[in-house]
């Protein structure tokens, strides 16, 4: 009986090992596919001179270059640092005295700030790749006479289509 119980045992262990073998030959050879996916997102340059000289007749444009942009989507140029009024403030060079300046988006004739963008790129804009537009800078005439200055800050953004 003994004799029995180990022949059945080792018939069993040789059945084990030949399946293993056996899947070891399926899992060596065939073949498959994975699906590869990746995201290329927007990407362009934007300049906006650093000096505007309004005395010498300069307007404020915004100049986007190099853009590849997602269809359905636009570029978006805000001023971030607008006051109360609405607009910026210029100082006089003698440091005390202050101008209001507006700063208007052309294509909505609505004062650009946080929320108002100061030009907008769309996909139509962007065509060739590069495109300027312009914005309308309007400062008060009055005040104590001489040079007044002031700084415009902005951000941008590429953002879905509304």
């Amino acid at each position: 009986m003994k004799k029995l119980i180990a022949f059945i045992l080792a018939m069993v262990v040789m059945a084990s090992v030949s399946v293993t073998a056996f899947a070891a030959e399926d899992l060596s050879a065939g073949s498959g596919e994975s699906e590869i996916k990746t995201h290329v997102y927007s990407h362009y340059s934007i300049t906006i001179p650093a000096v505007i000289d309004l005395q010498n007749g300069e307007v404020g444009q915004v100049t986007i270059s190099d853009a590849m942009v997602e269809d359905n989507y636009s570029v978006k140029v805000f001023v971030t640092n607008t006051e109360e009024f609405g607009g910026i403030s210029l100082t006089h060079s003698n440091g005390t005295d202050s101008i209001n300046c507006s700063l208007l988006n052309i294509e909505n004739n609505m004062l650009a700030n946080t929320e108002n963008p100061l030009v907008s790129f769309g996909n139509a804009d962007l065509q060739q790749g590069t495109a300027t537009k312009y914005f309308d800078i309007q400062a008060e005439n009055y005040g104590m006479p001489g040079d007044y200055s002031g700084i415009m800050q902005y951000s941008f953004e590429c953002t879905p289509n509304e």
